[in-house]
């Protein structure tokens, strides 16, 4: 068989029936595609750019059109042609078709039934929309959303709002983004067992947002207008209550008014995406104006003796993150005093290219107090629930679970928890053996507490008088580098405290009388959370 043109445009139609919707017609006209292809004897480059495109339509259909067959065939085309998909292609645009796939054939499709089994697919998952993104030149906002996606369905809501954020803010015409943010506030309220009336506002604007999208199939659009008008019905409920005044505060204007009249200090880490407030998460005004997450201790809210103890850790766990993003903030931010003292300090000229003096420790200070941050959590979990995996008690927190050891993984599913599965979801972004993006970070963390890791500024460091070579296995890092993925370990560190929060909840609700699983849902006038 010989490809013309007219093939060709007949792969390419696919993706036109499956913008308008017309999924069947799609799915027929691919397979019968499909066939045609593999009747050609000759595998030339031409082969496997058609195989490609069919492959990635094939996933797009089982992600939109809900074929699982579809997803299966794209998914094990990708599979069995990797490596030259990637040629073709490249590895950013590869991981994530390829996860696109793997996403349509999760075999838990509603979150909360997620088990410490089941989540093992969802961090294949994430790694590959990882890679997707880790890969990639520049950065693409659809991988951004699927990755977010991802997470949303591991329980890790701030890091996902956060994506969503990002790519809104980037003016695109991606519904999904708007959709799946407000889908991400439905399940932060659930966990977080309170909500306001500024947050029904913010997951109704997501659906009203996404129906002024042009691309999106009829089908969605009936969806998304039914959930529209469910959100305005709900929101005006809960407005009844309020006085003219309290209802004002509401206002966009206001709240606009409110951030302005916010410090520097507080700008800065709500730009950052660095507050410690469940409010800020969607809304900047003034109650985002205090890191006040804690653990709720009334007898309305949650029992236990274990309650008073769990916020002590979060003080201390809170205490270390403000520092570590104070000091990441006066990286940005220079004292007077840091003058004095980058004056007043002295070191010997090797014209090796080290950064050296307050300015950079400050970061390499914040990177060690997030490790820290990250194995306290651990040790909390251990004691709250009894799961130290050894007698000698000494945790990591990228490790500690051992799921496939002494049958740990059943201790575990006994007191799961939505945050308590986003907490090991994060400790796998780190576990080198769980293939984690960011396991790296612990040869890092060791590099700086125990040995040597160089921050150097210019394109590559030089070293005229070679004063590293009597030391072995020395880490090199780029200044840029070392920021950006400082800023990731922060992020991580944030969410985990979230995550923290909300498992220790979920145990103080347990041992609630009616045994209930939530708090009851409580409006705050002022939509403060």
């Amino acid at each position: 068989m010989k490809i013309d043109k007219k093939f060709v445009e007949k792969i390419q139609y696919c993706s036109d029936l499956i913008d308008r919707g017309e999924f069947n017609n799609a799915f027929n006209l691919l397979k019968e595609s499909l066939n045609t292809l593999n009747n050609i004897e000759t595998k030339e480059s031409i082969y496997y750019t058609l195989l490609s495109n069919i492959a990635g339509f094939f996933v797009d259909l089982g992600s939109m059109g809900k074929n699982i067959e579809a997803s299966r065939i794209g998914f094990n085309l990708m599979k069995d042609n990797k490596e030259n998909f990637i040629e073709i292609i490249g590895e950013s645009d590869f991981y994530y078709n390829f996860a696109n796939a793997k996403a349509s054939l999760i075999s838990v499709s509603f979150p909360f039934d997620n088990d410490f089994a089941s989540i093992e697919e969802l961090v294949e998952l994430k790694n590959y929309y990882w890679k997707s993104v880790t890969s990639s030149n520049s950065e693409k906002a659809e991988h951004l959303v699927n990755l977010a996606n991802a997470l949303k369905k591991q329980f890790r809501l701030v890091e996902s709002i956060k994506y969503y954020d990002e790519v809104i803010s980037l003016n695109l015409d991606i519904p999904q983004a708007w959709v799946n943010r407000s889908d991400a506030l439905i399940m932060l309220n659930m966990i977080s067992n309170t909500y306001s009336i500024k947050m029904l506002k913010e997951i109704k604007k997501g659906f009203s947002n996404a129906l002024n999208s042009n691309s999106v199939p009829p089908q969605w659009k009936i969806s998304w207008a039914s959930q529209e008008e469910q959100w305005i019905k709900k929101i005006t409920e809960s407005q009844q209550s309020l006085t003219e005044d309290e209802s004002d505060l509401l206002d966009d204007e206001m709240t606009t008014k409110e951030y302005n009249e916010l410090s520097e200090y507080r700008k800065f880490s709500l730009i950052k995406k660095l507050t410690l407030s469940k409010h800020s998460l969607y809304c900047p005004c003034i109650g985002s104006s205090k890191d006040n997450l804690t653990i709720p201790m009334t007898t309305e809210g949650i029992v236990g003796d274990f309650v008073a103890p769990m916020e002590t850790v979060l003080n201390r766990l809170k205490s270390e993150f403000i520092f570590a993003r104070q000091l990441y903030r006066e990286y940005y931010h220079d004292h007077e005093e840091d003058y004095v003292i980058s004056n007043e300090s002295y070191f010997a000229e090797l014209y090796n290219d080290e950064l050296l003096g307050i300015k950079v420790e400050k970061l390499r200070s914040a990177f060690r107090l997030c490790f820290g941050i990250l194995d306290k959590i651990g040790v909390a979990i251990c004691e709250l629930y009894d799961l130290y995996p050894s007698k000698d008690k000494k945790i990591y927190f990228q490790n500690f679970w051992q799921l496939d050891r002494n049958n740990r993984r059943a201790l575990f599913e006994k007191i799961k928890s939505p945050g308590l599965l986003a907490l090991y979801s994060i400790a796998t972004d780190l576990n080198e053996k769980k293939e984690g993006e960011l396991s790296f970070f612990k040869k890092w963390r060791n590099k700086l507490e125990h040995e040597f890791l160089v921050v150097y500024r210019t394109e590559k460091p030089n070293d005229i008088y070679k004063s590293y070579n009597y030391m072995k296995d020395i880490i090199f890092i780029k200044e840029s580098e070392f920021i950006k993925h400082l800023e990731q370990l922060l992020q991580i560190t944030r969410s985990a405290i979230f995550s923290f929060v909300y498992t220790v909840r979920h145990q103080g609700m347990i041992n609630k009388d009616d045994n209930s699983i939530y708090l009851t849902n409580t409006i705050h006038p002022k939509h403060y959370d």
